[in-house]
């Protein structure tokens, strides 16, 4: 992007900071779907790899969720 105008460039930047905003929002939304389905799935005894939680997990990530810190082999 090659603007040389200011008020061009300054309107641009808020339209992107404003769609990452937007984005931000939506995956925000998301995640705490996911953490809800998460939950729900762990208080069903039926649903396998979904351990319930321990009293003494209050704040600690989930049980059995992947930790992104190369678990796997």
């Amino acid at each position: 992007m090659a603007e040389t105008d200011p008020e061009k460039l300054a309107d641009h930047l808020d339209e992107e900071a404003d769609k990452l905003e937007q984005r931000s929002d939506e995956l925000e939304e998301q995640t705490k779907d996911v953490a809800q389905d998460w939950e729900h799935k762990r208080a069903d005894p039926g649903v396998p790899g979904a351990p319930p939680r321990d009293e003494d997990e209050e704040g600690a990530p989930p049980t059995g969720a992947p930790s992104g810190k190369g678990d796997e082999d």
